[in-house]
């Protein structure tokens, strides 16, 4: 009985301090949704209003918020009487894409008065980008939105075509044509020769893989030329990945197939100094009925070093070795090696080199 009773004091205290009561301060708003803001306005300002509905002066002595949060006016200590009102002011500058919440808590003078949430919220989207932002690599008077055009995937059979576009800054037309020593494998087509002065300009590329003659990542430079007295040769980089069409070869031919077989691809060297070369060997073998050709090796860092055999017969296997220098590198490592062959069913071969350099 002593401890149902002594139960019902706590359980009566714990109820007469959860209701506190509210602030005399009555707030218009305690909740503002500012919309959507481009991430280039800020710091964003805003205000939230009160007046005081009491019969006493009241106190704001303290308020909290974030740091993204900058209280710049809210009459710190002053009193305020009853019936007037006032204003606490912000400055937000949390300029972060995507959508925010935001609490600020007030708490006045006022004696078993609970703190006052405020809140507010909003989406930081984009900001609309101009002209200049779109066409910002320049090159005398021209700018490109890009001057690099990515194919990406491409059968060695295979023509592709895209555009790359400019626009004319100066306040003259500029005439552009081709560049007579482009590469046969890289046709461009001038959509536009007079460019008038602020106007955009176009260009077609089309790229023929089978004139290239080449496997894996490749980049190339192509040019068109301008009338302008500087800077006339406008450079073009061609990027592409080409691997190779085996959609026309017979099904009695894929039976004698090359077979590449390797037992690991990976390889982890755990820790090293930094400076310290990586080495390893990975096996390569040939488990189809004709020649294993290795196209080309790929790498995703110039510190590495691959000794690869360029032909391995049926039936026998060859060592791909690979050192890698640390000297300009540190952390957690994870470079790849691609192996390019002639083997329909795997033509192109990963290698992972993962670890840690000190």
């Amino acid at each position: 009985m002593k401890k149902y009773f002594f139960g019902l004091i706590i359980l009566y205290i714990f109820n007469f301090t959860s209701f506190a009561q509210d602030t005399q301060l009555l707030f218009k708003g305690k909740n503002q949704y500012l919309g959507q803001i481009e991430d280039n306005a800020f710091p964003v300002n805003l205000s939230f209003y009160y007046i005081n509905k009491s019969k006493t002066n009241i106190k704001i002595i303290s308020v909290k918020c974030s740091d993204e949060l900058k209280v710049y006016d809210w009459n710190k200590n002053q009193s305020l009487a009853p019936g007037k009102s006032g204003k606490i002011s912000f400055s937000y500058n949390g300029n972060r894409l995507g959508a925010f919440n935001q609490k600020i808590f007030i708490k006045t003078n006022e004696p078993g008065i609970k703190e006052t949430e405020l809140v507010f919220g909003g989406e930081v989207i984009p900001r609309k980008k101009t002209s200049a932002d779109i066409y910002s690599n320049n090159n005398g008077e021209i700018s490109f939105a890009s001057n690099i055009i990515n194919y990406g995937d491409i059968k060695s059979t295979q023509k592709k075509t895209d555009s790359l576009f400019f626009i004319n800054n100066s306040n003259k037309t500029i005439t552009i044509e081709d560049y007579e020593l482009n590469p046969a494998f890289a046709k461009i087509i001038i959509v536009t020769n007079d460019i008038l002065p602020k106007a955009k300009g176009k260009i077609i590329v089309v790229y023929n893989a089978t004139l290239r003659n080449a496997f894996g990542k490749t980049t190339d430079t192509i040019y068109f030329k301008t009338n302008e007295e500087n800077n006339s040769l406008k450079a073009i980089f061609l990027q592409s990945d080409i691997y190779e069409d085996f959609s026309k070869i017979k099904p009695e031919k894929l039976k004698l197939a090359p077979k590449a077989y390797l037992i690991n691809t990976n390889y982890d060297f755990k820790f090293v100094k930094k400076g310290e070369a990586v080495k390893t060997v990975f096996n390569i073998k040939n488990k189809g009925k004709t020649q294993l050709l290795i196209r080309k090796v790929d790498k995703t860092c110039e510190c590495i070093t691959v000794n690869y055999p360029e032909k391995i017969r049926f039936d026998r296997d060859s060592p791909i070795g690979i050192s890698m220098d640390t000297r300009g590198l540190k952390g957690n490592i994870h470079e790849k090696v691609t192996i390019i062959t002639n083997d329909p069913e795997n033509p192109r071969i990963v290698l992972h080199l993962m670890g840690i350099v000190e």
